[in-house]
């Protein structure tokens, strides 16, 4: 009897783990989003940056890139909090880290401010790039809006302090190295 009870004690618990681990990664990859928002990002990449990925590219360098492109005369980039968050429920053991992917949609308001591109060629290469239904010029301002549907992978040695990347299909060569490659073969 006292291992019947054991038994279902534990599968009652797992489910708990389970979402207790999806809700604090959650959490952790909104603070991350907020962090990027604010254009604080080095606070972001400190806290939330892959380290495998930051042995490739220093921070002081992304930061940098960030800065320039948030930053930039020629373009008015907004950046919206990530929506429809879905943090999987897999984990994927791998070099004593812990893998989990999270699929997610998030807004991008960009604005041209070179009177001489042409509005239906941004448009165009836009839409190629997000996909048609994606993208949208806003008259009224002048933006490009564009829907984005991405995944990300966030990882940790602890369970505790999640690291994040966001994956992108033509890193794929940068990412093999630390990311497991069930993650890299579904992009899009």
């Amino acid at each position: 009897m006292k291992k019947l009870f054991l038994f279902l004690s534990f599968i009652s618990f797992v489910p708990f783990f389970a979402q207790d681990l999806r809700t604090e990664i959650e959490n952790q990859f909104r603070d991350y989003n907020n962090l990027l928002i604010e254009k604080k990002f080095e606070k972001a990449l400190q806290l939330y940056g892959n380290e495998d990925f930051l042995k490739r590219f220093p921070i002081e360098q992304l930061v940098e890139k960030m800065n320039k492109m948030f930053s930039s005369p020629e373009i008015d980039f907004h950046l919206a909090a990530p929506e429809n968050i879905v943090v999987s429920d897999k984990v994927i053991d791998q070099n004593e880290k812990k893998f989990v992917k999270i699929d997610f949609q998030q807004k991008l308001e960009m604005k041209f401010n070179d009177a001489e591109l042409n509005r239906d060629n941004l448009l165009a290469a836009l839409q190629k790039t997000f996909g048609n239904e994606q993208v949208k010029y806003e008259d009224k301002t002048g933006f490009f809006l564009v829907n984005t549907v991405k995944t990300a992978v966030a990882n940790s040695s602890d369970l505790k302090n999640w690291k994040f990347t966001v994956l992108e299909q033509k890193q794929i060569p940068i990412l093999i190295g630390f990311i497991p490659e069930q993650f890299l073969k579904d992009l899009k």
